[in-house]
């Protein structure tokens, strides 16, 4: 080989070396970012809470069919039929006041059994006298698909019986509640007492904690569908399990409000309702498209967390502090905690929600 050659062969050897180093340092430092999210995620969960203070308890974080999933013989499901850590019940919240020992459900779920087992120290305060006493001071529902409203089923005659039970929904759901068997029995008999609810009017539960809708676009078959804002005293949290696509949303038009009101309350994009609160639950069913085998992901729309992750990356890092998504399909990857999908949520600035999780409001 003559100098030439020798000299040439040289150079490209340390250039591969430098690249090889230079590429090694940065796969270092994006595992050291990723690392230090990850911690920060596991420490931003509270331990204590403010006391005498409202708070709400996620109930569950799973899609409408829960996590292990009926039928489902994949990993996702057989591994968390062998590590009850794993399962997820479906999405839900229960709001609390501790000052009087009141309590709200948002979503009834048919994991309802569960989760009120899962809500019987919230709050503290909360004294149940008596062989019936109530389980619940309200109920506020999404809308009507199986897993938001399944659970009525259980507060029926053949099951708790609860009387004249507070139930807040959107006049289209309540007409359909009325007028269709079995959730028929329930307004006739008594046992809820159907409250209707439209954007830009806010329910007030104390002079410090008020709860706000508005509508969202979604597989509207038997009811509308909304997202709750929840006011509290300190803070306000945003639940908004289901919706199609986030662009669906900004392209939708809201029904017209009352004059002097603001369309659909104010909120005409996830952004503008992210920005309304400090904390943000909101849809995160699928991580990305193809995930449902044999299936069109169109027939089931919902804004995928890798769409989400892209188009919220714009907002400031305060902003995607505030995300939690929900609403987990059995089939999203994020669901399981440390894995390369939720370690992408963490390192975008968000978090995957958990069971359990409590806010202070």
């Amino acid at each position: 080989m003559n100098r030439r050659a020798a000299t040439g062969s040289l150079l490209a050897l340390t250039v591969a070396v430098l690249g090889c180093a230079g590429r090694a340092r940065e796969e270092r430092a994006a595992a050291e970012r990723a690392a230090a999210a990850e911690a920060a995620a596991s420490a931003d969960e509270p331990t204590a809470l403010p006391p005498n203070s409202p708070y709400v308890v996620v109930l569950g974080t799973a899609q409408d069919g829960g996590l292990p999933h009926l039928g489902c013989e994949k990993e996702c499901c057989t591994a968390a039929r062998r590590d009850p850590a794993r399962r997820r019940l479906v999405t839900s919240l229960l709001l609390c006041d501790p000052r009087d020992g009141r309590r709200w459900l948002f979503d009834c779920t048919p994991d309802l059994r569960a989760q009120m087992d899962l809500a019987r120290s919230h709050p503290a305060t909360r004294v149940m006298e008596g062989p019936r006493p109530a389980l619940l001071d309200g109920l506020f529902l999404t809308h009507a698909h199986m897993g938001h409203y399944g659970g009525l089923l259980e507060l029926g005659r053949e099951a708790y019986a609860v009387k004249g039970l507070a139930t807040w929904l959107t006049p289209r759901f309540a007409d359909y509640l009325r007028t269709n068997g079995p959730w028929r029995l329930l307004a006739e008999e008594g046992r809820l007492d159907l409250q209707a609810i439209d954007p830009g009017r806010a329910i007030e539960l104390a002079p410090d904690l008020r709860v706000r809708c508005f509508r969202v676009p979604h597989r509207d078959e038997f009811s509308d569908t909304v997202g709750f804002l929840i006011d509290g005293p300190n803070r306000d949290l945003l639940y908004l399990p289901d919706i199609d696509k986030w662009e669906a949303f900004d392209a939708w038009e809201p029904p017209l409000a009352e004059p002097g009101e603001p369309a659909n309350g104010g909120i005409r994009t996830i952004e503008a309702a992210i920005a309304a609160v400090d904390v943000a639950l909101i849809d995160g069913c699928f991580f990305a498209d193809g995930e449902i085998a044999g299936r069109s992901m169109k027939e089931i729309p919902h804004p995928f967390i890798a769409e989400s992750i892209a188009r919220f990356a714009a907002l400031p890092a305060a902003e995607r502090e505030k995300v939690f998504f929900t609403h987990l399909n059995h089939t999203n990857a994020a669901a399981t905690r440390g894995g390369a999908a939720w370690k992408s949520v963490v390192a975008a600035g968000m978090h995957v929600l958990d069971d359990g999780r409590l806010f202070g409001l």
